[in-house]
């Protein structure tokens, strides 16, 4: 056995948690932006932690949080007590998230762009935070049970216990929290961009099994299915089978972890989760075939043939009457924008790029070039996205960056002005932006919680410029004069649904009339306002959402997104072919309800938080942090003897400091290892402090008389390593470079092992220094591919030694002198991966490498072959070169799996590779060669959220006619 309970930890952290890395290491570390002056503010319930400079949406989230809490609580159980929700600034790549390991959770403060959540739903801090909440609450709950054992060595892998569920489970609780709270129409249960990716599989050979509904998909779109389809089957459940089955579900699980959820559901309902699917198939189908039957479908609507997998595109854009433009997203080749003739229906790659969430560009006025915002990473800091404007020339694909650091999205060009959005707080604001300069040269004031969607100038008279804005989950539309106004959104919109949201703005070529998108009926249709007769009318009647349209430059055609089950394609349709059902003016004005929903009051509660004990100080980690958030037993046999001991972690609330530290007891002395790693500052660094057995033995010849003794190596020292990495690109490709100087000072001496109170020898020293440097260029993987498939690998490692130390061990046999002698040692590989079969997933890695040190080595040679060789190639070699070559070829993507049997397979995948190792030191390299050939079938599965990639292999070495067989990896 190996350090058995700190390897069952592991495992159990990782079959739980599925965000928690599987290494020896369970709390992380990340680089945080400096300078931020972090605050934080307490109550009973929250510590919520925020730079200064964002003291006012501080308030706002913690008012959000103490006003859910009661509601939440009473959904899903649980407690918390000063529970840590940090605020992050300065990313324009938005989220949140919980996470039971450091029990806390994070929220980016820029909002989520595009259409992932419901406008009505609120500004982005009442989206995010009792969405989040939710989770922190499901992994608070703690019923009497053997699970709370856990929490003796570490309330966090307790906590981690609800993580075995599967993420449907937490997802789909947490989205019908928000589609049934305290806004009207909100959530995404309520949000039919959200709600069509299931039922348009209904009936249909694509639809969901159970383990599909609740399970993460890794491989077929829409990869958030596990938000829909949990959302879809916990909402059902709730109905059915009342309120209290959530909480009732997560507390069995919790008692039983390891019986699954299926149990779970079996145990409080009566039924298998087989029976459940029958009985929630049959509701959800026959209300989809309700709704359905009063749907006229246009079937003049024309799907472009554009190919590939898991098809996800965006915007079509006209450059004439017979030329798109679009933004196109596949598992198969690369994102980008791609055109698209109507007339030889060829589809051809401009340049490849992913562009910012919202998907919102445009042609610049001589439809020569578009407009566009994508994110660019810092280049030290993690986790650190910001967007900028971009022009690309449609000829010549070249890219022109316009805007530095300036968090802008969504532009549009008007009389040679570039308006756009900027990212402010948890909102976004209109600007101006100098296309010349890339400068901002004017801001549009508007109400403090409000944002701006999309502005569209008008082609003619900038007087009649159309936006959408939101303000307090009205999304609607106002009419604006870009020129002389520069107060926004404090008027009434101009159109604007009681119960549905508006998007997709796009002006017609005579400026007469505005196409736009709305949700009013259920479906995403198109819409079209008269400016002059001030008429609007329902243009489509979809069965399932249409979006993102444009007129063609004659006004003849409508190009547009079609959802077509899991997939989003281009499609056009005449104008002619469109129905035209005129609304109401009632329906699409301002209202009184419309009005009650523009002044409501912050989550619509009447009540307001009550301030008067939170308390206000600066951010201090204080030493609290240093108290083991997990400890273990451990147990190691080493040479026959018991080595017990204590393992201890523990990490700061900001996750830029981490401790370990292992004490142990092995042949009567302690033994210790503690590495303490900061990132406070950039680039940190990780320390290592040291006092290490090693029970060894040597061949001495002594008086003419050979013997072997025994001898108890201990070494102790300390080691640094500064590790600076910089991000190149994080786009279509990756970029990156890590250099990490290293330094280490040991000290060594031999014991008896017998009577380890006896020393052998004084203390030997030695001092060497390192450099681990990796540069990845240009990698590129596609989202069904195995492994990448363009760009390199350089890494290189080297270490030497700087001083000659000679040590003296005496024994009752014997007094010799040995020498530690400098250690030096370098390995360097280059890996490059080639795919001319890329459109299939296929691609080819190939590897050379090369280790040559002194004689006492540094690198462990043995752990770089291949284990299809029938036995180590060259023992005791430490100067090799190593080929390797892999060959990955995709099979099949089943991405399903099962709830009472909790197996998921998610790809089956051939491997075809070789290894040649040559012995550097013979002069003869071709005889001082072995080779191993061979092929591997390989599959990603997961048992719970464990993970797996493993299969079987047959190795063939032709020099020796020796087949051997291989379990795991290769």
């Amino acid at each position: 056995m190996k350090k058995l309970f700190t390897y069952l930890t592991l495992f159990v952290i990782a079959a739980t948690y599925p965000f928690s890395e599987g290494a020896a290491q369970i709390y992380e570390t990340k680089y945080r932006l400096p300078n931020l002056n972090w605050q934080e503010i307490n109550t009973e319930r929250f510590r919520l932690i925020y730079p200064e400079i964002y003291r006012d949406e501080a308030i706002r989230s913690l008012s959000i949080l103490e006003s859910e809490y009661n509601d939440i609580q009473q959904f899903v159980g649980g407690e918390l007590r000063r529970f840590p929700v940090i605020i992050n600034p300065e990313n324009d790549r938005s989220n949140g998230f919980v996470s039971p390991s450091n029990f806390r959770s994070e929220i980016e403060l820029a909002p989520i762009r595009g259409k992932t959540l419901n406008p009505q739903s609120g500004d982005w801090l009442e989206s995010v935070l009792p969405h989040e909440l939710v989770h922190a609450l499901h992994f608070s709950v703690n019923p009497p049970s053997i699970s709370r054992i856990l929490g003796l060595f570490s309330p966090d892998l307790r906590r981690s216990i609800h993580g075995a569920a599967p993420l449907g489970l937490h997802e789909g609780i947490a989205v019908d929290y928000e589609s049934h709270g305290t806004l009207p129409y909100s959530g995404r249960g309520n949000y039919p961009y959200f709600t069509h990716q299931f039922n348009s599989l209904l009936g249909t050979d694509e639809q969901w099994s159970m383990g599909q509904l609740l399970h993460t998909t890794d491989f077929t779109p829409p990869f958030n299915r596990h938000y829909a389809g949990g959302y879809e089957f916990m909402n059902w459940l709730k109905s059915s089978y009342g309120e209290e089955i959530v909480q009732n579900t997560i507390r069995f699980h919790y008692k039983y972890p390891f019986l699954g959820y299926g149990v779970a559901l079996r145990s409080k309902t009566g039924k298998w989760p087989a029976a459940l699917y029958r009985e929630f198939s049959a509701d959800v189908s026959s209300e989809e075939s309700s709704r359905l039957s009063s749907v006229n479908e246009n079937n003049s609507l024309e799907e472009l043939p554009v190919r590939g997998t898991c098809r996800r595109t965006h915007r079509p854009l006209w450059l004439d009457n017979s030329t798109l433009i679009f933004h196109g997203r596949f598992c198969n080749q690369p994102t980008g924008f791609y055109q698209y003739d109507l007339e030889s229906r060829s589809v051809n790659l401009i340049k490849e790029v992913v562009v910012s969430d919202d998907y919102i560009y445009s042609a610049t006025e001589s439809h020569s070039s578009i407009l566009f915002s994508r994110y660019h990473s810092d280049t030290r800091f993690d986790n650190v996205f910001r967007g900028d404007l971009h022009e690309l020339n449609v000829q010549s694909g070249e890219l022109t960056r316009i805007t530095q650091r300036q968090r802008l999205f969504s532009p549009a060009e008007h009389a040679g002005q570039i308006y756009a959005l900027r990212t402010s707080g948890q909102t976004e604001e209109l600007v101006e932006v100098n296309s010349a300069t890339g400068l901002i040269s004017k801001t549009y004031i508007k109400p403090e919680t409000a944002s701006v969607i999309q502005v569209a100038p008008h082609p003619a008279d900038i007087s009649q410029s159309a936006i959408i804005g939101k303000l307090n989950g009205v999304q609607g539309i106002w009419f604006i004069n870009l020129t002389e106004e520069t107060n926004i959104l404090f008027d009434q919109p101009d159109i604007v649904f009681e119960s549905a949201s508006i998007f997709d703005l796009s002006w017609h070529p005579d400026g007469n009339r505005l196409l736009f998108v709305s949700d009013r009926d259920g479906v995403m249709n198109l819409y079209e306002f008269n400016l002059n007769s001030r008429e609007l009318h329902r243009l489509t009647n979809e069965p399932y959402n249409l979006f993102e349209a444009s007129y063609s430059p004659d006004g003849s055609l409508i190009a547009l997104i079609k959802q077509i089950q899991n997939e989003q394609v281009p499609a056009v349709i005449s104008a002619q072919s469109l129905n035209r059902d005129k609304i109401s003016p009632d329906q699409f004005q301002p209202n009184e309800s419309v009005e009650t929903l523009l002044n409501r009051p912050l989550m619509n509660r009447a009540e307001v938080a009550d301030t008067t004990d939170w308390e206000f100080s600066s951010y201090r980690s204080g030493w609290s942090w240093l108290k083991p958030r997990l400890w273990l037993p451990t147990y190691d046999e080493q040479s026959g003897s018991d080595r017990i001991g204590i393992t201890m972690e523990s990490v700061d609330p900001l996750s830029s400091r981490r401790y370990t530290m292992e004490i142990s007891h092995y042949l009567d002395r302690i033994w210790y290892d503690l590495e303490y790693t900061t990132k406070g500052f950039y680039p940190g660094f990780r320390a290592n402090i040291f006092n290490e057995p090693n029970l060894t033995s040597f061949r001495v010849t002594s008086e003419n008389e050979s013997f072997t003794l025994p001898f108890l190596q201990q070494s102790r020292g300390a080691s640094l390593k500064i590790p600076f990495r910089f991000y190149i690109e994080r786009n279509a490709r990756f970029t990156s470079l890590l250099l990490e100087p290293q330094y280490y000072v040991s000290q060594l001496r031999f014991l008896n092992p017998n009577q380890t109170s006896q020393s052998y020898s004084e203390f030997g020293t030695r001092h060497s220094v390192g450099l681990v440097s990796s540069l990845n260029y240009r990698l590129r993987q596609f989202r069904r591919d195995v492994q990448p498939n363009a760009g390199w690998i350089f890494f290189t490692e080297t270490r030497i030694g700087l001083n000659n130390t000679t040590l003296n061990i005496q024994t009752d046999q014997f007094n010799i002198d040995a020498n530690l002698t400098d250690r030096r040692g370098f390995r360097g590989y280059i890996s490059t991966f080639i795919a001319p079969l890329s459109k299939l997933n296929q691609s080819l890695r190939l590897t050379g490498q090369v280790v040559t040190q002194t004689d006492l080595p540094v690198f462990n040679t043995a752990d770089l072959y291949s284990d299809n060789f029938s036995d180590v190639p060259l023992p005791a070699v430490n100067n090799v070169a190593i080929f390797n070559t892999r060959y990955t070829i995709p099979i099949t993507y089943p991405d399903d799996g099962g709830l009472t049997v909790p197996v998921y397979l998610s790809n089956i995948y051939l491997v075809l590779f070789s290894q040649t190792v040559a012995d550097l030191n013979q002069s003869d390299i071709y005889r001082a060669t072995r080779a191993v050939y061979g092929a591997g079938i390989r599959s990603r599965f997961r048992i719970s959220n464990l993970a797996f990639d493993i299969g079987l292999s047959l190795g063939w070495e032709p020099t020796r006619d020796e087949f051997t067989f291989h379990f795991g990896t290769f």
